[in-house]
């Protein structure tokens, strides 16, 4: 093989133009295919600056995983690569030749694209991934730097090298792979990449290239990486032609901490934003839209495919004899005898496959939310595919949680939630009020302790003193907690009366007591954190609260009823501590999905709101088990 300058001549059949670009682990030439003279990109690998043979093999492995993955791969979003081999100056990868420039150079440049070619490249690249998702592809270094954008602006989605395929077994489970910034919390707390962590990563991406700025900023990787796990994405002002209440909605969706809430497909993604964006033209959206992938499975089967290693549940009136697509090693087809054992009283059994059975999922009554190991499966009646161990937790405003163990053969009747009772206090504004609740009176006078009090059903609640009164409706799940309730005279509710004079739309005030601060999400909006016996102003009328503090493992939603002018106190859980002992062996502890600094040595306690909540040790990542935290506890794991 004859030397040109500093690049070979030829590399196996390939005539070597010129060198692209070099660095540390490699050299790419621009090259000519002599058969059917087309251009063509040749990557080679340098085996002599990977340190150790082990290295090597990882490495070429890697190699081997890129072109084998880009063979399955046939979209024009995506860089095709024509061949693979081995020469004299080490292995290379032959791929189409992409004239243009990596879309990092275009953010970091800050070239003026404007709003439509930016969406433009988001739909050609969701509509990449989506095709390498409907292959059972995760790519799982989705960034800007592995973005190429051609001449004419078009997307190309490159670098396959860590990709994962269903039927995969070169990188274990637990290792982080991927660039920090653009990577999911999943991916970094756990090293598990699904489609939905593509869809974070590209929600990032999309976030960088609109705004120009990342949503969760650092000045270390350490940083970046907690502000991932932990916390919301950075406020900024919207991009121009945004609309600023679909940007935080859109975004805080497609980059929430738990993948079963994002999107189910980029297409997904795109088609919201394209949705939220005020500055296109009818024929603009509808074209870009177009573009778009169509859905060839809903995004519900589209996540149970790549997600799941069970068998996606079947249509319940396809039981005996319908073919099973089987997740893991590659799709199995077959004939499944199904067991089928309908009971009026609730659940029955769909199919059984070894040892996963899928039942009907049902409570008394029904809607409650169903969730497995932190992942949210939605609200019963629902059929659920179950293995022998497998713990639901099934949760309804007004009841007590509940935890159903599956074993194997069950066929659970209705689960009969039990209802809420809890001692509430009526306190009033002058105190000494008589009380009538839902049409009954009450004995004695405000403050007044309820024995009791049914939180499964809706009240009324009446309270009079002298000319003075208020009457408040509850919801299912709501109480009187330590809110006080202001009288107010009767006269002026009279015809003729002149009433105080009171602005209907004063905002009210929102008092918050519990002992450590709270992020607060009002009715969508973040409205950033309250300290410790802090308050917030909000609007009157029902409202929505998302309160977090993920170092306490705070994380729950809750609607007050906010009057002109009047306080609402905000009822939080308070604190207790858990002492976590695992044997014969201890590791860091895992709190609903938050690593800890704590060792499950039964040494170290952590302080957390009392409630339920899913605790694990690292490296344990099927080992999860449900606590509903009363007070100090100490839990016992053996492995």
């Amino acid at each position: 093989m004859a030397e040109a300058g500093n690049f070979p001549k030829s590399i196996g059949r390939y005539e070597i133009n010129k060198l692209l670009g070099s660095g540390a682990m490699g050299s790419v030439y621009l090259a000519e295919d002599p058969r059917i003279k087309r251009k063509l990109a040749i990557k080679v690998v340098k085996l002599d600056a990977i340190g150790s043979e082990k290295d090597r093999k990882e490495f070429l492995a890697r190699f081997q995983r890129e072109a084998e993955v880009s063979g399955l791969l046939n979209d024009p979003g995506i860089v095709t690569i024509y061949d693979v081999g081995d020469s004299e100056v080490g292995p290379f990868l032959a791929m189409e030749f992409i004239a243009g420039r990596p879309l990092d150079s275009y953010i970091k440049s800050g070239e003026g694209l404007t709003l439509k070619q930016k969406l433009s490249l988001c739909v050609g690249i969701a509509a990449a991934l989506d095709h390498a998702h409907d292959k059972g592809i995760v790519h799982r270094d989705v960034k800007p730097g592995n973005i190429m954008i051609t001449e004419d602006h078009r997307p190309k989605l490159m670098d396959f090298g860590i990709a994962k395929r269903d039927d995969a077994s070169l990188t274990q489970t637990g290792t982080f792979l991927g660039t920090p910034s653009y990577a999911s919390p999943e991916q970094i707390k756990e090293g598990v990449a699904t489609a939905a962590s593509d869809v974070f990563s590209f929600a990032v991406l999309t976030f960088e290239l609109l705004s120009g700025s990342l949503p969760f900023p650092g000045t270390s990787i350490n940083t970046i990486l907690y502000k991932i796990v932990n916390e919301p994405p950075v406020e900024i002002k919207e991009p121009e032609g945004v609309l600023p209440e679909q940007w935080r909605a859109i975004f805080s969706r497609a980059l929430a901490k738990n993948p079963a809430e994002r999107h189910g497909t980029c297409s997904e993604f795109v088609k919201e934003l394209l949705e939220g964006t005020r500055d296109l033209g009818r024929t603009d959206r509808m074209q870009l839209m177009g573009n778009l992938k169509p859905e060839h499975v809903s995004s519900t089967q589209r996540r149970a495919i790549l997600d799941d290693p069970t068998p996606p549940p079947p249509a319940i009136q396809s039981v005996v004899g319908a073919p099973l697509l089987k997740g893991g090693k590659g799709a199995l087809y077959g004939t499944v005898a199904a067991l089928v054992l309908v009971a009026s009283a609730g659940g029955f059994f769909l199919f059984r496959k070894g040892s996963a059975s899928q039942i009907l999922v049902d409570t008394l009554p029904p809607g409650a939310k169903a969730t497995q190991a932190g992942r949210e499966l939605g609200a019963t009646p629902l059929p659920l595919v179950l293995k022998a161990g497998d713990v639901l937790h099934l949760e309804k405003k007004g009841y007590r949680p509940l935890d159903y163990h599956f074993k194997d053969g069950d066929a659970p009747p209705k689960l009969a939630l039990e209802a809420l009772k809890t001692d509430e206090t009526i306190r009033t504004f002058p105190e000494g009020a008589t009380v009538v609740l839902d049409a009954s009176r009450l004995a004695g006078t405000t403050p007044l302790t309820v024995k009791g009090w049914d939180q499964s059903v809706k009240h009324r609640l009446t309270c009079t003193k002298g000319d003075l009164f208020v009457a408040t409706d509850f919801l299912e799940g709501d109480t009187p907690g330590t809110q006080v309730f202001t009288l107010v005279s009767a006269r002026e509710t009279r015809v003729g009366a002149q009433p105080k004079a009171v602005d209907a739309n004063a905002p009210g005030i929102l008092r918050f007591s519990a002992p450590y601060p709270v992020r607060v999400k009002l009715d969508g909006r973040d409205m950033g954190e309250v300290r410790e016996g802090g308050s917030l102003q909000a609007p009157p009328g029902a409202r929505r609260l998302e309160l977090s503090n993920p170092r306490v493992f705070l994380r729950e939603s809750q609607t007050v009823n906010v009057s002109p002018g009047q306080p609402v106190a905000v009822n939080l859980p308070g604190l207790a501590n858990l002492t976590v002992s695992t044997f014969p062996n201890s590791a860091n502890i895992i709190v609903d999905g938050i690593p800890t600094s704590v060792e499950s040595d039964g040494n170290g306690s952590i302080q957390m709101v009392k409630g339920h909540h899913t605790v694990n040790v690292q490296g344990r990542s099927g080992a999860s088990q449900g606590v509903d935290l009363s007070g100090d506890y100490s839990l016992k794991m053996k492995f």
